[in-house]
């Protein structure tokens, strides 16, 4: 169901444009103010959602191609999934402390959830293997400790929420990496990695 509908014909130069327009725009309205405070050497961990926007256009493509990456695409997977979540989970937060809902938070959440269904369409071409899931974490890990140590988190608008953001995107990426351990090991039982 989820590739027919994100492999129909004409979805597909929709989802490029779209996927492009996010990167773009949240880029330079959403973190242009924090790229310019932030040391160039940190820019990879600060336009988290819009960067694994654009990540997904060439997985994407590859992979209607038959060409995909297995390592790239588990790491765009998961970045996908891993900051869709997080804008809904911040969103969610911001509201339950009594703020208005507005069409920004919602027009963010909804987008958003359309990057998890582009997580989850890349995972349904992956058999994860360990070497590929390592990568993937240790990237994770870094990432949050960037955004955690070195405060390149993205704007968060009541810091009252700053301890569910922090907590909840630490234990994602350890969830995460054990359950892509696990399906690893349920695909690749007893085999030894040899390469990517």
């Amino acid at each position: 169901m989820l590739k027919r509908i994100l492999e129909h014909p004409r979805l597909i130069p929709i989802i490029v444009i779209a996927n492009v327009l996010g990167f773009i725009l949240g880029v330079i309205y959403w973190y242009g103010p924090q790229l310019a405070q932030t040391p160039p050497i940190l820019w990879p961990f600060v336009p988290d959602c819009p960067l694994f926007a654009l990540l997904f256009v060439p997985a994407y493509i590859l992979t209607l191609k038959g060409k995909g990456n297995n390592v790239y695409n588990t790491l765009v997977a998961f970045g996908l999934i891993k900051y869709g979540v997080w804008t809904n989970v911040a969103w969610y937060g911001y509201w339950a402390l009594g703020y208005p809902l507005e069409w920004m938070g919602i027009a963010m959440c909804l987008t958003h959830l359309g990057m998890i269904v582009e997580g989850l369409y890349l995972l349904t071409y992956i058999r994860p293997r360990l070497s590929w899931v390592l990568i993937t974490w240790a990237w994770f890990v870094l990432s949050d400790y960037s955004d955690y140590g070195w405060n390149t988190y993205p704007p968060i608008p009541d810091m009252r929420i700053y301890p569910l953001i922090k907590w909840h995107t630490i234990a994602f990426t350890w969830g995460m990496t054990a359950w892509l351990l696990i399906r690893a090991r349920k695909t690749h039982p007893h085999r030894r990695e040899t390469h990517g």
